[in-house]
């Protein structure tokens, strides 16, 4: 099962954790009693379990009740061990798939996102270049005001003449005719 969330993540490796330390105590359990077992002399049931355990990478398959002691470990067979060793081979090629899954999947987003910037730089400075270009046909359209037609305007009149301008509009008189001077000036 391929976690989605953090929470999800964490949750499997805490009962990953868990399980480990289970699986830990049962083979120290485990060789414990084959030890006693083999000192006291067992029969066959001590040989059949010691044969199970190649190379000493066995898997018990029941897990042992913590809080009885007295619940027997389950050694699992040789080919129950190959089982779940295909099955663990199984589950690791699918982790590999969802993880390249996942990069892939990253890196076309990366490339839309990356995609998506230079749409959006390009449009601005399209954007930019019709502002200079409307700028510098608005100053050639619209008549130039000398000083005394400025001063002979109303309020109202500056605040039109300045909007046309593309200047800001606020303040007194005093203020907006200083403004359109100062434009008109440097036109």
């Amino acid at each position: 099962m391929d976690a989605i969330s953090a929470d999800e993540i964490e949750q499997r490796n805490q009962r990953l954790a868990e399980f480990e330390e289970d699986r830990t105590k049962r083979r120290a359990e485990a060789e414990e009693e084959e030890a006693a077992a083999a000192q006291s002399g067992a029969g066959a049931d001590g040989a059949g379990a010691a044969d199970g355990k190649k190379g000493g990478d066995d898997k018990k398959a029941g897990k042992k009740d913590e809080k009885d002691p007295s619940a027997p470990v389950v050694v699992t067979s040789a080919e129950q061990h190959k089982k779940n060793l295909s099955k663990l081979e199984a589950v690791k090629k699918r982790r590999a798939l969802a993880e390249a899954r996942r990069k892939v999947e990253e890196e076309a987003e990366l490339a839309a996102e990356m995609e998506r910037k230079a749409r959006f730089k390009e449009a601005e400075a399209d954007m930019e270049d019709d502002k200079k270009k409307k700028k510098k046909s608005k100053d050639k359209s619209l008549p130039k005001l000398t000083k005394i037609e400025i001063k002979k305007m109303k309020p109202a009149q500056m605040k039109d003449a300045l909007k046309e301008r593309g200047l800001e509009i606020q303040g007194n008189k005093n203020e907006l005719t200083a403004r359109l001077v100062e434009y008109e000036g440097k036109r």
